[in-house]
């Protein structure tokens, strides 16, 4: 029985697919590249913005007229449009996310196997691990938390235990996710943190790399940055939900949270981490947004200590308060959008030349015929003379180039030999 698997949204997402794809290979399931060759596919939607939801609802109506191939839909997008999804595709199946953690199993009931083989795809040589879903925050602008619920954590030795299945299927990095990462152990009993569980991931033999995903600003304390500075397994990368650099801005989006806290939180950052890549997500265009509050937003990224942006439109959704408030213009956006993306490639090119002729560790991730990719600790995509045989490996790569904003080039670092004088 093979299957295809397809995804929108956030990293929470990609997370989701990878742990369904593993726990169907373990019960006799092929994961296979081609929608043509397979039995059924697997899509986990978003609806954070307008577009994703518009791109969700034109790529099923795609799949659905162009072949027979039944579909296992789930996501944000199914939680806020269920009925209408059902009714319009008969022989789809859909789940909502209260129906995600039994996903795999109501899969099974419907697709069911015959024979007990196991298949094992090495889908990533980095992996998402979900620790958190949910969020307990209600930012004027954010559709998620009513389509995902409150802020829910697993417990530690369940972590653990996935975490250590997956390094045992070869894996050196797991990179935590969750919908806000940052408020993880806030509802267990007795009360944990982020910290607590990454010490003990840190124990893990054979694990390189621990990588965090997109962290809340308002749960980063001084102490925090200064306790993870000791973990050695933490990755150099480090990317935060800041929205915009206007306090005007922040107010109205009810973040709770000024461009000063920011600037903070990054300079604590780069005492303890000078040489790690920084990054934010910002939103453009919010509800009333004047051209003095969207200069500040620019200025702030320009001055700060960050090394890219992840820039996203506004959009507004049905059932929050920011819908509500008036919309700028269209072009008004796009033109924003377009400035800021030009200080983002500036600042994006210039941190990648500061690593030229130095040395990095990273995680071979992908081996063609004429090149090869790693993914450095510090998050560069760096293309090297190709290998075989090292994928999933940790190297150490020196970077020699930079090719666009993107793409580094680099060679295997290897250590000059001492002369027989030296070795004595």
């Amino acid at each position: 029985m093979k299957f295809y698997v397809d995804y929108f949204g956030c990293r929470a997402n990609q997370a989701e697919i990878q742990e369904w794809i593993i726990d169907l290979e373990n019960a006799g399931y092929e994961l296979c590249n081609d929608i043509k060759e397979a039995d059924f596919g697997i899509l986990n939607t978003c609806a954070v913005t307008e577009k994703a939801e518009k791109d969700i609802n034109r790529f099923i109506n795609k799949v659905y007229k162009k072949d027979n191939t039944p579909w296992v839909i789930t996501g944000c997008t199914v939680s806020k449009e269920k009925d209408k999804l059902s009714e319009r595709y008969k022989n789809y199946h859909f789940f909502s996310n209260d129906e995600k953690d039994n996903l795999t199993d109501m899969i099974k009931e419907r697709f069911p196997v015959d024979h007990n083989i196991v298949y094992h795809s090495a889908y990533r040589s980095r992996i998402f691990l979900k620790i958190q879903d949910g969020c307990n925050f209600r930012c004027s602008y954010c559709i998620v938390p009513f389509l995902r619920g409150k802020s829910r954590s697993l417990h530690i030795p369940d972590i653990i235990k996935k975490a250590k299945y997956y390094v045992s299927l070869g894996y050196k990095e797991i990179v935590l996710t969750g919908i806000n990462l940052s408020s993880y152990g806030y509802d267990l009993f007795p009360r944990l943190n982020l910290l607590d569980l990454i010490k003990e991931l840190a124990k893990i033999r054979n694990l390189n790399f621990i990588r965090l995903s997109s962290m809340d600003p308002r749960y980063i304390k001084y102490n925090f940055i200064k306790e993870l500075s000791s973990i050695k397994k933490i990755a150099q990368s480090f990317h935060f939900s800041f929205q915009s650099g206007s306090d005007q801005v922040l107010r109205r989006m009810k973040r709770g949270s000024k461009s000063m806290d920011y600037e903070k939180i990054l300079d604590d950052f780069y005492h303890f981490f000078p040489d790690a890549n920084y990054g934010a997500d910002i939103l453009l265009g919010f509800p009333q947004e004047s051209e003095k509050e969207f200069s500040d937003t620019l200025e702030f990224v320009r001055l700060s200590r960050l090394n890219y942006v992840h820039i996203f439109p506004f959009s507004p959704r049905e059932g929050t308060k920011a819908a509500l408030m008036e919309q700028l213009p269209t072009h008004i956006v796009k033109r924003r959008v377009k400035e800021l993306k030009e200080i983002n490639k500036d600042k994006r090119v210039a941190y990648r030349e500061g690593f030229i002729g130095k040395t990095l560790e990273g995680i071979l991730i992908e081996e063609n015929e004429n090149y090869s990719i790693v993914i450095t600790s510090n998050f560069l995509t760096v293309r090297i003379p190709p290998l075989k045989g090292y994928k999933k490996r940790k190297l150490k790569i020196k970077i020699t180039r930079i090719l666009n904003e993107n793409i580094c080039e680099g060679i295997i670092f290897r250590p000059p030999r001492q002369s027989a004088v030296n070795r004595g």
